[in-house]
Order: structure tokens, then C-alpha cells, then sequence
């Protein structure tokens, strides 16, 4: 019997290595983009407390028109800013007109925050490098922003429709919602229309202000210096346009801040609380006649409206797209 020598080794079988598949990631649409926009800003406490604080001016200017209601025997008769036909309607557009100007600076404070946030975080570098598109991305925020804009004015007027009804624990008979038609429906839309393109195109200050310093509170500390500083200046320069006996202060006037972002508002509202307005109000775009405010013509609002719009919706997109987040 033969010994045969067993094979030092046996071949082994090569083993075969699964494959992980390769998963394509395609880049988000605007729906997704706009989605997640309005998350992060559902989500931050200060857009709350920024919401809270704008309810929080509506109530203050309630409270003076309160106060006008107890001094002024007259005021719900007839002819008067709580009677006559237009009382409802007046009675609610009031604290907004007065509450708008503490929401001109909320929303500046949005944009400045909604863009510089990210920049001084570093958050736009990682959002950038998955592949977002730019452009895409950059009118998601803005229209989530909108979105938020829109909720400050729905917010407001439902508000002000609110302590509307406790003027009767004031006077009787006073407006109410009972007393809601039609007519007042239509002014308090136009309202809500103006307070809107207000509060957008003060977003688009703060934002556009934001992206090209790439700073939150740089953009937010140049918006409110010039919501503050065109009030200021509206009224220095004709004095000065005066004292020196000259038109420059008039002409710079008329030119610089009647020409500005609050230019549709007045011709939004109502007459009787367009006359009440006046350059502290931030409605510069008007010409106080006999101690009145008198508002542009309706086109030249809505050309200066889109003008502002274009020039800070431009400067803002094309720094954006254009400008490496990295430097």
C-alpha cells in the first residue's frame, strides 16, 4: 500500500468582497429648501420672541388709543376716528399703523439675522459644500422670510381685531366685530397689504446689509441706524435748507427720503389715518401740508417700492452668488 504525501496546503477558494452600492444624493429643490428654512426659523426661540415683541407694540399703540378714547369726549361721534362708518375699520387700523413702526425694525432684524447669522457661524460653508445651489437656496430663505413676514402682519391684525372689542368697556356704543362689512374688510386688507411690502422691503435692508458684511449685527446695527437716521435727517435738513436761504435742504429732502422704502404704505390706508401720520411715524414719504401729512401719487410709490426692491435684492443675489463664502 502506497503512502501518498497529503498537499502541504489546499488551495483556497477566492472570497468574493460585497459591494456597497453608490448612492446618488441629488441636491434639494426649492420646495425642500423653503421647507427647511421655515423649520430652523420654527424653531428659534428669538423669532418667537420677536413675534411676542411685535404683538407687544400692537398692544402699546392700543393703549394710546385707549387713552385718546378716554380724553376725547367726541372722539365716537361722527366725523371722529372712532365713529362714523369707517369706525371699525379705523379702530383696528390704528394700532397697526402705530405698531408697524416697532415691526419695521423686527424685520430688519430677521434678515440681518436670517443671513449673517450663518456667515458668522461658518453654517454657510457646510450648507454650500453638500451641493446646494446658491440661488436656490438664497430665495428659499427669502421666501420663508416672507412667510415670517406675513405672520407678523396676521398676527398683528388679529391683535388689534381682538382689543377692538374691549372699547366697549369704555364707551357704549363703540365699534366692534359685529359691526365688520364688507367695506372695512377691503380697508383692512389694504392695511395688511402695505404693513407687508413695509416689513418686506425692510427685511431686504437688513439682509442685504447683513451679506455684504457678512455680520449679523453689522447688518442689523446699519438697518435700525437708517430707520432711525432718515427720520432724523428728514427733519434737520429743510431747517438747514432754510437757515442758509437756500432750497438744498427741500431738494436733498424730496429727493433722498420722499423717495424711500415707506413710499407705498401711506397710500394704503385709510385717510383718516394717513393724516395722521407724520416723518416720526417713518412714513417720509409724504409732504406735510398745514400740519397734514399729504402722501405721493400711487405710481410714484410703486416705482420707488421697485426701485428699493431691485437695488437690494440685486446688491444682496449677486454678492451671494458671486462672493467666495471662504474668504
Amino acid at each position: 500500500m502506497s503512502q501518498a504525501a497529503w498537499p502541504a496546503q489546499l488551495p483556497s477558494t477566492p472570497q468574493v468582497q460585497p459591494t456597497i452600492p453608490v448612492i446618488q444624493l441629488r441636491p434639494a429643490n426649492l420646495w425642500q429648501l423653503t421647507r427647511n428654512e421655515l423649520y430652523k426659523l420654527y424653531k428659534r426661540r428669538l423669532v418667537w420672541g420677536l413675534l411676542i415683541l411685535d404683538l407687544a407694540f400692537v398692544f402699546a399703540a392700543w393703549c394710546v388709543l385707549v387713552f385718546y378714547a378716554m380724553k376725547t369726549h367726541d372722539g365716537f361721534q361722527p366725523g371722529h376716528l372712532l365713529g362714523g362708518a369707517n369706525a371699525l375699520s379705523q379702530s383696528i387700523g390704528q394700532p397697526m399703523t402705530l405698531g408697524r413702526r416697532g415691526g419695521e425694525f423686527i424685520a430688519v432684524a430677521l434678515g440681518g439675522l436670517a443671513f449673517g447669522g450663518e456667515f458668522s457661524s461658518g453654517a454657510i460653508r457646510l450648507i454650500l459644500s453638500r451641493g446646494v445651489n446658491r440661488s436656490w437656496y438664497l430665495l428659499a430663505k427669502y421666501i420663508a422670510l416672507a412667510i415670517a413676514c406675513l405672520a407678523l402682519v396676521i398676527a398683528g391684525l388679529l391683535m388689534s381685531m381682538i382689543l377692538t372689542n374691549f372699547l366697549l368697556l369704555i364707551h357704549q356704543p363703540a365699534p366692534t366685530l359685529l359691526n365688520l362689512d364688507g367695506h372695512t374688510i377691503v380697508a383692512l386688507f389694504g392695511i395688511c397689504l402695505g404693513t407687508l411690502e413695509n416689513f418686506l422691503l425692510c427685511l431686504l435692508l437688513g439682509a442685504a446689509l447683513s451679506i455684504i458684511a457678512r455680520s449679523a449685527a453689522f447688518g442689523i446695527a446699519a438697518g435700525f441706524g437708517y430707520l432711525i437716521g432718515e427720520d432724523i435727517a428728514a427733519q434737520i435738513l429743510p431747517v438747514i435748507g432754510k437757515s442758509i436761504h437756500l432750497s438744498l435742504g427741500n431738494q436733498i429732502n424730496n429727493l433722498l427720503f420722499t423717495t424711500n422704502i415707506n413710499a407705498f404704505y401711506a397710500n394704503t390706508l385709510p385717510v383718516a389715518l394717513a393724516r395722521g401720520l407724520d416723518q416720526l411715524d417713518g412714513v417720509i414719504a409724504c409732504s406735510p401740508v398745514n400740519k397734514e401729512c399729504v402722501p405721493v401719487s400711487l405710481g410714484q410709490a410703486l416705482m420707488v417700492t421697485l426701485i428699493w426692491a431691485l437695488i437690494l435684492g440685486g446688491v444682496s443675489t449677486y454678492l451671494f452668488i458671486k462672493r467666495d463664502v471662504l474668504q
